[in-house]
């Protein structure tokens, strides 16, 4: 499991449906990122928002899923 964050990739500890732990402590101001989850050689992404950013004081970091884009360009 990775978390994908402006060009960083951050390995995550645990993964639960509001929150993630980081494997390692990093900082980062709120911002769009995504998740990356293989298993079994079957990858999976998905966008959130991370509402609070990344921060060492905290263990959880707080996700919010992005609805998907549904043909929207985007920018």
């Amino acid at each position: 499991m990775e978390l994908r964050l402006n060009g960083h990739v951050l390995p995550i500890s645990h993964l639960g449906p509001d929150y993630l732990i980081l494997r390692n402590s990093a900082e980062h101001p709120p911002a769009d990122a995504e998740i990356m989850l293989s298993i079994d050689g079957h990858e999976s992404r998905w966008s959130v928002w991370l509402a609070d950013g990344v921060s060492a004081e905290r263990r959880r970091t707080r996700i919010t899923a992005v609805p998907a884009a549904n043909g929207s360009s985007g920018g």
